[in-house]
C-alpha cells in the first residue's frame, strides 16, 4: 500500500510561514508581517524579499563598512522570539558599523543551510560567516524528510535535500529537486515499534514539561548518541558538511555550536560533543565557539529560564547573552573592528581573542573558542 497521499501541488505548511522550495525543500514566504501567537506572549515574524527573517534585503553590496552573514535553524531564526530580539540582532547591535544578515531556516539542517550559502555566496559582498549548528543537525542531516503540521493542525511530511558521502568524504547531493510534501497513509502497516514510542512519548508530554525534565534526569537521558564516536555516520556526515563549506570560504568565519538544553541543565553530559568539535577545529581553518560555555555562566537554579517552559527555543534572555558573547568572538574576524560597550552583568566574559589568525598560525584558542591549537585538558572536559 502506497505509504503517502500523492499531491498535485504541494500542502501548505506549519504556521502558514511556509512554502516549497525545489532545492532547500522549503523557505519562509518573502516579505511577511504578523505575529505568531505563543507561550511568551506571541512573537513578531518579518522576512525579507528572498525569504528569511532579516530585517536587512540581501542586497549584492554592504549598506555598512562589515557584513556577517549567519547561518542556522529555528535557534537562528528566532522561533518564539520577535525580530529585533534574537541574538543575530543583539550580535549586530553590538558590533560597529556592521549589518548582519540571518539567513536562518526554522528545521533546517546543516546541509540546507550549506545550500542556502551556495545560493547567495557569490552574488553578495561579505566579510565573515557565523556557521551556527544546532547539535541535533546531526540527526537532521541523514533525514530525507520531517514531520510537520499544516495549517489545519494535520501532521504532513516535508521532505528535504541530503548529501551521501562518496570515497574521500566528498559529498553528493541527493533529493533535489526536492519532492512535494505529501499526507501520510495512516492505514499503511506498522510493526508496533513507531506507534509504541510515539505513544510513551506523547503519554511523557502530556503531563507536562516539569515531569518530562524528572524523567530524563532519572534515566540520565542521552539525546544525541552519535556523538560517542568519531566514525558514527551521523558525525562523518557532518563533519564533511562543515570541512566542505568552510574550504568554500575566502574570508573568516567561526561555527557556533548550539546546545539543547539538556546540557545547558546539566541533565545530559556534553563531553563528546565537545571532543567531536575540538577535534574538527583542529582539521579545518576555522574556530569553533561552543556557546554553551556562556550559557552555564548563568547561575544554576536560574538556567531553566533560558527557555520557554513548553517550547524548548531560546528566550530573548539567552538571545541576549549568546548575541552578546558572540560579538565579541566576531569581532576579531572583522579585522579588529572593537565591539562596541555592553553591560557588563549581562554580557558575560569572552575571550576576545584573533580566532582567525589562531588558525593560521597556530596558537590555541581559550576557554569557549577551539582554534587549530588543542584545548588545554581543563577547557576541554566537557559537564
Amino acid at each position: 500500500m502506497n505509504a503517502r497521499t500523492q499531491a498535485t501541488r504541494a500542502p501548505r505548511l506549519h504556521r502558514r510561514l511556509i512554502q516549497y522550495d525545489p532545492v532547500l525543500g522549503y523557505r519562509f514566504v518573502p516579505r511577511l508581517k504578523l505575529r505568531i501567537p505563543h507561550e511568551g506572549g506571541g512573537y513578531l515574524v518579518k522576512t525579507n524579499g528572498d525569504g528569511f527573517r532579516c530585517d536587512h534585503q540581501v542586497t549584492p553590496c554592504k549598506n555598512r563598512t562589515h557584513r556577517v552573514l549567519v547561518f542556522g535553524d529555528s535557534f537562528t531564526a528566532g522561533d518564539g522570539v520577535s525580530n529585533g530580539k534574537r541574538y543575530s540582532d543583539v550580535l549586530e547591535a553590538n558590533l560597529s558599523d556592521t549589518e548582519v544578515l540571518n539567513f536562518g531556516l526554522s528545521n533546517s539542517g546543516t546541509d540546507q543551510q550549506y545550500l542556502i550559502f551556495q545560493q547567495y555566496a557569490g552574488r553578495i559582498d561579505y566579510d565573515a560567516v557565523v556557521i551556527a549548528v544546532l547539535v541535533e543537525n546531526i540527526q537532521r542531516n541523514v533525514a530525507r524528510e520531517r514531520g510537520w503540521a499544516d495549517h489545519t493542525g494535520e501532521v504532513i511530511r516535508v521532505p528535504k535535500p541530503w548529501f551521501e558521502l562518496s570515497p574521500g568524504d566528498g559529498l553528493i547531493l541527493k533529493g533535489v529537486p526536492v519532492a512535494l510534501p505529501y499526507k501520510a497513509d495512516m492505514t499503511a502497516p506498522d510493526d508496533g515499534r513507531g506507534l509504541l514510542s510515539t505513544s510513551l512519548r506523547r503519554m511523557v508530554n502530556s503531563l507536562g514539561p516539569d515531569f518530562k525534565d524528572f524523567c530524563q534526569r532519572l534515566t540520565r537521558f542521552q539525546p544525541l548518541p552519535e556523538y560517542g564516536s568519531p566514525s558514527s555516520n551521523g558525525w562523518k556526515l557532518l563533519h564533511a558538511i562543515l570541512k566542505k563549506w568552510v574550504s568554500e570560504l575566502e574570508v573568516p568565519a567561526v561555527i557556533a555550536v548550539i546546545p539543547l538544553y539538556q546540557y545547558v541543565e546539566e541533565t545530559a553530559s556534553y563531553k563528546d560533543i565537545r571532543r567531536r568539535f575540538d577535534e574538527l577545529a583542529q582539521s579545518i581553518n576555522a574556530p569553533v565557539y561552543h556557546v554553551i560555555d556562556d550559557m552555564q555562566r548563568v547561575p544554576a537554579g536560574t538556567r531553566r529560564q533560558l527557555r520557554f517552559r513548553i517550547d524548548c527555543h531560546l528566550t530573548p534572555n539567552a538571545h541576549k547573552i549568546i548575541g552578546q558573547a558572540l560579538a565579541k568572538v566576531v569581532a576579531p574576524l572583522l579585522g579588529g573592528a572593537a565591539t562596541r560597550d555592553t553591560d557588563p552583568v549581562s554580557a558575560p566574559a569572552v575571550v576576545t581573542v584573533d580566532a582567525w589568525q589562531a588558525t593560521r598560525d597556530g596558537t590555541p584558542g581559550k576557554q569557549g573558542i577551539v582554534a587549530a591549537g588543542r584545548a588545554s585538558p581543563s577547557e576541554s572536559v566537557g559537564t
